[in-house]
């Protein structure tokens, strides 16, 4: 098992997560939403994180099936859902997805542009008669799909922390296992907007090689710069 894995099982819900770390804040918004919970909040909760309409459902996700005896439809894949019909498959009880409701209340326009791209890219790969997604990922899947989970905006002098891993792995006390960066000039936009331009930009995120390579210490202000691209 994953040593994450095992922190997160064994791990309770601890309403006060976000005081772990000053990386936290730009969910502050969005948490204030679960401050009232004891014990891990329930899908009904969710909504809250958002400023305003929400934009996706968080809905019970179901248990995959191991091996698949019908065409694959990319529609009905994690993307395709969150893409076309707003839905978001959530585990209840799981930090890991409780992170990533966070971040869809911080970065909503951000999260709808990522899993877009995504559920396009792999919507072009699937063979329509095939009952399995291909065995490798494209290198701009690889990309997405790492800074979804473990990125970050440099903003002048500002970090923001994106992926959801990153934030699970600062509420457990485990160092997190990938952080990337993109470093941007201090825009005029909100970061989620700006983030959301990014991904939208089909020259960018093309390879995980465009992201920066951080050290934790210096994420968290103790060390050094960058070590630089990966």
């Amino acid at each position: 098992m994953r040593p994450l894995v095992a922190v997160r099982r064994r791990t309770p819900y601890n309403p006060r997560f976000a005081s772990r770390s000053a990386l936290f804040w730009p969910l502050e918004r969005a948490a204030a939403a679960f401050a009232a919970f004891e014990d891990f909040p329930p899908l009904d909760a969710f909504p809250g994180v958002f400023e305003g309409s929400p934009p996706v459902r968080f809905v019970r996700a179901t248990r995959r099936r191991r091996h698949r005896t019908s065409p694959v439809d990319p529609r009905a894949l994690y993307d395709g859902r969150v893409t076309l019909a707003h839905e978001v498959p959530t585990r209840p009880r799981c930090w890991h997805d409780l992170m990533n409701a966070l971040v869809w209340g911080t970065f909503p326009r951000a999260k709808l542009a990522l899993h877009a791209r995504q559920h396009r890219a792999i919507a072009a790969r699937v063979d329509p008669l095939a009952c399995r997604l291909p065995p490798t990922r494209t290198p701009e899947l690889d990309a997405l799909a790492l800074f979804d989970e473990g990125g970050v905006l440099l903003l002048g002098g500002k970090t923001v922390v994106f992926g959801h891993a990153i934030y699970e792995s600062l509420a457990l006390g485990v160092r997190p296992a990938v952080v990337a960066a993109i470093e941007l000039s201090t825009p005029s936009e909100p970061p989620d907007a700006v983030l959301a331009q990014v991904i939208q930009d089909p020259n960018r995120l093309r390879t995980p090689g465009e992201l920066a390579r951080l050290d934790l210490g210096w994420l968290d202000g103790r060390g050094p710069n960058p070590r630089g691209q990966a």
